[in-house]
């Protein structure tokens, strides 16, 4: 009997129109996933001042979507083995943009709140399984380049989100830009029309023709038997908790979750409270949407550059380079009053806390070997994650305290110094 590997044959596809569309609806809902976690912080002036609110309780609202993103990443990452990852990500999508444009309705703080929380949910079960989902279909040879490529629209949507505040508020006020936020429920159709299942989950559900009209469509110029045998290889993970520890991996782990912590408070703690605190420095809020728009773009080629630089000179120096260079960057932000100049040092913190972070990446997944790298990103993964949830809430404790406006900005900047001296401590090794 014929047999055909179904991971060969998608591993040895090449680039067409069907990854082509796929990779495009992916990119759209990760665009709208950034677009959505910037918007607030654009929104955060207007907001202290409609609903009366304090700085301390406004950081808390801003933690509320990271607390919803941890709740959604758990819940449809155990969901999407039921369901499918196509159903996952369909309702999360729906769930986020409804949520957004829901948002733009909200009459007071409580309500806010609520539909930042549930948009998090909707934003923390769609990432995972859109990465899942893309590596299962991406060509091998490519698949590193389209995750990159597809996580890339988190900084256009950032880009959108401040482009579009700076244009907006000043004509129609802050609730259209959350209204935006709901288009794509308007892909909704062609995401259920187009978007594949995961194979692993057609095979399981006894949906193999579905399975080998995909196959044909990844190669079409290649051709196999209808009554063809498929086989597929699962990745098994037998890594635990303890296994991240052993092999003196043990404090250079808890190094590694110290890097991620501090890298995530910086990155919503600085990304949520800039245009607010610009604002105190003395600036309209016209060019503290300037300077979001600024740190999104500088993320953006930030993020690209620093693939290039941990091949050159190593992923440990470049992670050094770049979280001092965001250290110095915020600390500078603190006492220049210069327009072009602050703009330009927004530019080095937003690349340098992004490179620093894409670069983790890439040097922590490769730090563990391949039976518990899933364990090991996970676990750093969520340690980051609750930097990303107390950054806002504490920043914005300290700007309720009515302190110089130098602390707040040397206490989103300390984080980064921090960063750079612990990743020094975490011992480098090969492994397989």
């Amino acid at each position: 009997m014929e047999k055909v590997n179904v991971n060969k044959w998608i591993d040895e596809a090449k680039i067409n129109r069907f990854h082509l569309l796929m990779f495009f609806l992916c990119i759209c809902i990760v665009t709208f996933d950034g677009y959505d976690l910037v918007i607030y912080g654009a929104a955060v002036p207007l907001l202290l001042k409609e609903f009366g609110i304090s700085p301390a309780l406004a950081g808390v609202i801003g933690s509320y979507a990271l607390f919803g993103a941890a709740f959604g990443a758990l819940l449809f990452g155990w969901l999407a083995d039921k369901i499918g990852r196509k159903v996952a990500i369909i309702i999360c999508s729906a769930v986020f943009s409804a949520a957004t444009g829901l948002t733009g309705l909200a009459n007071g703080p409580d309500a806010f709140a609520i539909g930042r929380f549930l948009a998090g949910v909707g934003i923390g079960g769609a990432m995972p399984n859109i990465v899942a989902l893309v590596s299962e279909y991406a060509p091998s040879r490519n698949r590193s380049l389209v995750v990159a490529v597809i996580f890339s629209g988190m900084q256009i949507g950032g880009i959108a989100a401040a482009g579009l505040s700076m244009w907006l508020f000043p004509i129609v006020g802050w609730r259209p830009i959350f209204y935006i936020g709901a288009l794509p429920l308007l892909l909704i159709p062609l995401f259920i029309k187009s978007l594949p299942e995961s194979p692993i989950k057609l095979i399981d559900s006894n949906r193999i023709d579905e399975v080998k009209a995909i196959l044909r469509k990844l190669r079409p110029g290649e051709v196999f038997s209808d009554t063809a045998k498929l086989e597929i290889f699962r990745t098994v993970s037998k890594g635990s908790v303890r296994d991240v520890f052993a092999e003196g991996r043990g404090m250079s782990t808890v190094f590694i979750w110290i890097v991620y912590f501090m890298n995530m408070y910086m990155i919503f703690g600085l990304g949520i409270w800039l245009p607010k605190l610009m604002m105190d420095a003395g600036f309209g809020l016209g060019s503290g949407l300037w300077f979001l728009l600024v740190l999104q773009f500088a993320a953006f080629f930030g993020s690209q550059l620093a693939g290039f630089l941990a091949d050159r000179f190593g992923s440990k120096v470049t992670m050094v380079g770049a979280y001092i260079i965001a250290f110095l960057a915020i600390v500078l932000m603190a006492y220049m009053k210069n327009f072009y100049l602050l703009s330009v040092l927004v530019a080095l913190a937003g690349s340098g806390y992004y490179a620093g972070q894409n670069v983790a990446h890439g040097y922590v997944s490769l730090y563990y070997p391949q039976a518990i790298r899933s364990t090991g990103m996970g676990l750093a993964f969520g340690v980051g994650r609750l930097g990303a949830i107390l950054g806002p809430a504490i920043a914005g404790v300290i700007m309720s305290l009515k302190l110089p406006l130098t602390i707040n900005f040397i206490s989103l900047a300390v984080p980064g110094l921090i960063a750079a001296v612990v990743i020094l401590f975490v011992r480098d090794k090969r492994q397989v």
